[in-house]
């Protein structure tokens, strides 16, 4: 089904500034091979929701996206029609008086949700599903067939030549993303095979902030240095990915790329998500660099 190698995926996603490692880059490779749906675990801030993007970019796919909460309901993701599109037809042909009645119930009166974009889709789209395992029991229910079969069930569609069976126009790539809100039950995990994102090494970290925010290899290091550093310490939210990205281009606004007491004490809210955790960050750094004395 996926068209390349293990090895043209994995740089196709760092053109795009997305670094998985070999090991992670065969996994995704072999299940998009199977035309499995991906979910990706990992730690808030790891890049579970950028790697769908960066997929999407590198080989010029659309990108559905969808946003999964527990009030969201099935005929929001999936089948629903288009009543005041219905009524107003109605309404016309009854004035009118003239000519054949509009069949209500084809392809046009659907509402263009998520799901039906996909199916419809007449090249390769890529499915994000941010947050999967805070659907309810019923929407998840009704989203397991499109998981498995890749397919929506359209019950009084009326579509002169249209199955009532809506099945994918070509290949679908779905990612899920899940924070591990809830346990997703057996009947879900059987039809999706899941990529544990982990934080990567010192020196991927440093080639991603140099990618992301557009800075000297040297300061990208030094930043890179320091959130792993962080990482080792007993803090109750790690700096994650994004965190790293994020307090780099402050840093650059702040401190004209200079790690300095100033500069972190405005720029601390990146990496330091608590009270407690900004002392541990504080007392880090001033036993890494000598108070402060010189720049990191």
């Amino acid at each position: 089904m996926f068209p390349y190698t293990a090895a043209e995926l994995q740089q196709a996603l760092q053109n795009e500034g997305y670094f998985l490692d070999s090991l992670s880059a065969k996994k995704l490779w072999s299940y998009l091979r199977q035309g499995k749906p991906v979910g990706l675990r990992g730690e808030p801030g790891i890049g579970k929701s950028q790697l769908a993007e960066a997929f999407a970019r590198a080989f010029g796919y659309p990108l559905v996206d969808m946003e999964c909460h527990s009030h969201l309901e099935a005929e929001e993701i999936g089948i629903s029609w288009n009543g005041f599109k219905q009524i107003v037809d109605a309404q016309a042909y009854q004035r009118s008086g003239s000519g054949e009645p509009p069949n209500l119930y084809t392809l046009e009166y659907l509402n263009r949700t998520p799901l039906l974009e996909s199916v419809l889709a007449e090249r390769p789209t890529v499915v994000r599903v941010d947050e999967v395992d805070k659907l309810n029991e019923h929407t998840t229910n009704f989203f397991l067939r499109y998981l498995d079969k890749q397919e929506l069930v359209v019950h009084n569609l009326d579509h002169p030549g249209q199955s009532r069976v809506l099945k994918a126009r070509a290949p679908l790539y779905i990612f899920l993303t899940s924070n591990e809100y809830k346990r997703l039950d057996t009947a879900f995990m059987r039809r999706t095979v899941w990529l544990d994102l982990q934080f990567p090494s010192e020196a991927t970290l440093a080639r991603i902030i140099q990618r992301s925010v557009g800075v000297p290899a040297d300061f990208a290091a030094r930043v890179a240095r320091i959130v792993v550093q962080l990482r080792q310490l007993n803090m109750e939210k790690k700096p994650a990915i994004a965190e790293a990205i994020e307090w780099a281009r402050a840093l650059v606004d702040v401190g004209d790329g200079r790690i300095t007491p100033e500069s972190v004490e405005v720029t601390i809210g990146f990496l330091a998500k608590y009270p407690e955790d900004e002392a541990i960050v504080k007392e880090a750094l001033r036993q890494w660099y000598d108070g402060f004395g010189r720049s990191a």
